[in-house]
């Protein structure tokens, strides 16, 4: 979540720059017709933001039962191309291609096995999409779906057996997400996009202890929540331009300063990561807990305008929060688990405004309510433990104006919840709670 904020930071700073030039003194003005905002057309450009892996490897589980799972967090970079139809005033469909680097390499000592490790790197993925969305003045709304691919190296053995196997491959998958694009002129647009990528699964043989030569399964799957920039080919390249092109003024007659309150929807993705130690368990040694859920709320907040081009404000929301992930470890009769009930966050935001659109960061204190639960099967003994966990919170997001009163967003947050050491029987983790929220909204606007 860090490198999204860093992206998104980035963006306003460009963004904004690129916009430098005041607007008249009343921000209020009558926007264009939607058809003044031409989306047909082939178009370039590039994004850099974060990528959460959520895998997991098992062996046949009549010999060794239980699974080892990751939750790794790392960055995505690339680049991209597309075309777009925009077949009535308001609809459009197109067909998008990106390729980029997927920065995820991680290798584990397996929890409470010192000699088994497990290991997931990425070097690059792409996608080829279909999109279809709704027109709202200068911005795009839209959902897009289709094939993916990834570039995927798995490791799983027990040194006592010589060196772990690994299998490389590209993996052949599925895509679906969706996103906001505005225009900053009418040739640049910046665009917040989430996609979920499932790459699959493959088997291989391994050296795995006492069950050596028994194949391993890999399932993978991940969530890429990006920002960017695109250029339409044809338009003027310095109109608009961040840094270096000459400010352009969108009109708009939505006012972003005032009171608003909203409700959002979404879901809650496990970042929760347990290490063992004490007793007989070997430290330092991984087991994650992995999960989603549904999350939904509502939030109310008060936007200054510091200047025509940005902005400062101070956001409440509150809302359930349904992530829930358990397994049972690999080769032990220990189980994790975890359940989200609701969460909260008091947040300051800072971006720019291009008049129709925010750009913004975000971020500030955090609370969810948990449970955390360790179980050690063998002794029928549970250590659990709920509670209302306080923390923080870190992201940003886009939101653009549908009409003078309402509007509509797409963000991202990293939450964290802080820690619990748990021991049930002779088992030990510290469970390290650390989630990651992407959600839709929209906002209605008070005063004038």
């Amino acid at each position: 979540m860090k490198t999204f904020l860093l992206a998104t930071a980035a963006l306003l700073t460009i963004a904004g720059a690129s916009h430098a030039a005041d607007l008249p003194p009343v921000m209020a003005v009558k926007a264009p017709p939607v058809v003044g905002y031409d989306w047909n057309g082939l178009y370039v450009g590039g994004y850099f933001g974060d990528a959460i892996e959520q895998s997991k490897a098992y062996t046949d589980p009549s010999f060794v039962p239980g699974v080892n799972r990751f939750n790794n967090k790392g960055l995505t970079i690339g680049v991209n191309a597309g075309y777009n139809w925009q077949f009535a005033p308001r609809w459009l469909i197109g067909v998008e291609g990106d390729v980029g680097y997927l920065g995820l390499n991680r290798t584990d000592m397996e929890w409470n096995d010192g000699s088994t490790f497990v290991g997931i790197k990425t070097d690059w993925y792409a996608t080829a999409r279909a999109r279809i969305g709704y027109v709202t003045g200068p911005s795009l709304l839209y959902v897009t779906g289709g094939a993916a691919f990834v570039d995927i190296r798995d490791t799983f053995g027990d040194t006592t057996l010589g060196a772990p196997a690994t299998f490389s491959s590209v993996r052949t998958g599925w895509t679906a997400g969706g996103g906001i694009e505005t225009k900053l002129s009418r040739g640049w647009t910046s665009k917040t996009e989430y996609l979920f990528v499932d790459a699959g699964s493959q088997s291989f043989g391994s050296p795995l202890g006492f069950t050596a030569g028994v194949p391993t399964t890999f399932e993978h799957s991940f969530h890429v929540i990006k920002t960017g920039l695109n250029y339409k080919i044809g338009e003027p390249l310095l109109e608009g331009l961040p840094l270096i092109g000459p400010a352009t003024v969108l009109p708009s007659d939505h006012g972003w300063g005032g009171f608003y309150a909203g409700v959002n929807a979404g879901g809650g993705i496990s970042n929760i990561h347990t290490i063992g130690g004490g007793g007989t368990f070997p430290v330092g040694t991984e087991q994650d807990v992995n999960g989603t859920g549904l999350a939904g709320g509502g939030q109310i907040g008060f936007n200054y305008m510091i200047t025509a081009r940005y902005f400062v404000g101070a956001e409440a929301d509150i809302g359930y929060l349904g992530v829930r992930g358990s397994e049972i470890d690999w080769a032990d009769f220990r189980s994790f688990s975890d359940k989200t009930d609701w969460y909260g966050t008091a947040r300051a935001r800072f971006g720019t405004s291009t008049g129709p659109a925010l750009l913004y960061v975000t971020g500030g204190a955090a609370w969810v309510h948990l449970t955390d639960t360790l179980v050690d099967q063998l002794g029928g003994t549970t250590s659990q433990i709920a509670r209302t966990a306080g923390g923080w919170t870190i992201g940003g997001g886009t939101e653009v104006a549908l009409d003078a009163r309402w509007s509509a967003r797409l963000e991202s947050f990293y939450i964290d919840a802080g820690n619990r050491n748990l021991s049930a029987g002779f088992a030990h983790s510290d469970f390290k709670d650390r989630f990651t929220v992407v959600r839709a909204g929209v906002d209605y606007r008070f005063g004038n």
